[in-house]
């Protein structure tokens, strides 16, 4: 009897360690899965973390012309100002409790509800403007591209003391009183030559105590054209061609410039151009007749140039296209990729140095620096 007791509970003794043993290999097995998983889980946690961010700011302020601030596009913060108010006013309620004064608590909660105020008020000095990109004029690589917005408000709305620009570039300050549309100019400075973007815009206010700071962003659709810096380079190459003519040009008749000859009067010409003297002599009307001379072609070739280097080669064509306008000859630019054909004025220059802006970027079909009006950069 004593025998058979003995190995029963030798037989759960065994079967108790058994299943101890089969609990703590469990619970090894899914602390190391648990283990695992939380190892592999916080990468991604990181990455969605990453990735929120510019998220939630491009779902706040994407990139359009034209944007109107909210209640979702501005936020606010206390200035040094009122952090040291707020350091006062503790100090002060603390005075308050020690000495029982009435008059400390009230001046104690009255400077708290001038900050709580100034909230308010801050922030209904921002809301409600609107930024609208209008164009930008083009500028040589190292200047300032300027930008031309039109900031607007509703007409029972007044903004004072607005500040709009980019970090450490100019900016401008808004006041819509009277006015409730204005214009202004901002500038940027650039670095090399083609389509420039700049960042986003920042905006701010600290009226009208300054004791808090409104703050925004607009990321505004507009680009400018940054032509090639002009540097003319000291080489004798032959990027600038002749077409073979008279050593005059070609004539054309009906000109102003120089005398041709005389012939008789025909209805309708000018008075300026009778040869008075002949008729004078034997009562015949005459007209005294003139032609001009068109002006040799001229050829900037990209081929013909024996300077090296790419930039210094869009550096040297944009000096002598200025240097061409100036002096009003008709020219013309070839470049890999494109042909201009010869000729003058304000908008052929455009068009050369926009070609020249844009090299290798596969699009020069634009002469002009353009803001686009459906939202969509050029």
């Amino acid at each position: 009897m004593n025998s058979s007791l003995g190995n029963f509970k030798l037989s759960k003794f065994k079967l108790g360690s058994k299943s101890s043993e089969s609990k703590n290999s469990v619970s090894k097995s899914f602390g190391s899965k648990n283990f695992g998983s939380k190892k592999k889980a916080k990468p991604k946690s990181e990455e969605e973390s990453n990735q929120k961010l510019p998220q939630w700011m491009e779902k706040r302020f994407p990139e359009t012309r034209q944007m109107t601030l909210d209640l979702k596009r501005i936020f606010v913060f206390l200035t040094g100002t009122s952090g040291a108010l707020l350091i006062a006013i503790g100090l002060l309620f603390l005075m308050g409790v020690n000495f029982q004064s009435t008059l400390i608590y009230a001046l104690s909660f009255w400077l708290l509800a001038l900050i709580v105020i100034s909230i308010f008020f801050t922030y209904r000095n921002l809301s409600g403007l609107t930024l609208r990109a209008v164009q930008a004029s083009p500028c040589f690589a190292g200047e300032k591209a300027v930008f031309e917005l039109e900031v607007s408000c509703p007409k029972q709305q007044k903004k004072s003391a607005i500040f709009i620009g980019w970090k450490n570039q100019d900016v401008a300050t808004v006041n819509l009183h009277d006015n409730h549309t204005i214009h202004i100019k901002l500038s940027h400075s650039t670095k090399h030559r083609g389509r420039f973007k700049p960042e986003k815009l920042s905006i701010f206010t600290s009226y009208p105590l300054g004791l808090i700071k409104g703050w925004s962003y607009a990321l505004l659709n507009m680009n400018s054209i940054v032509y090639p810096a002009p540097l003319l380079q000291e080489s004798e190459d032959k990027g600038d061609s002749l077409d073979e003519e008279a050593d005059q040009g070609m004539e054309i008749p009906r000109g102003t410039t120089d005398f041709s000859g005389i012939r008789d009067y025909q209805a309708g010409d000018s008075p300026r151009h009778i040869h008075w003297g002949a008729y004078a002599k034997t009562g015949k009307v005459q007209t005294k007749t003139f032609v001009d001379y068109a002006s040799h072609d001229l050829w900037l070739d990209w081929d013909a140039l024996s300077i090296s280097g790419t930039e210094i080669k869009l550096s040297h064509l944009c000096a002598k296209v200025l240097q061409y306008h100036q002096e009003q000859q008709v020219y013309g630019l070839k470049i890999p990729g494109r042909t201009i054909q010869p000729a003058s004025g304000e908008a052929h220059r455009n068009t050369c140095l926009t070609a020249l802006a844009l090299f290798g970027e596969g699009d020069h079909s634009d002469a002009q620096t353009q803001v686009s009006t459906d939202g969509i950069g050029s």
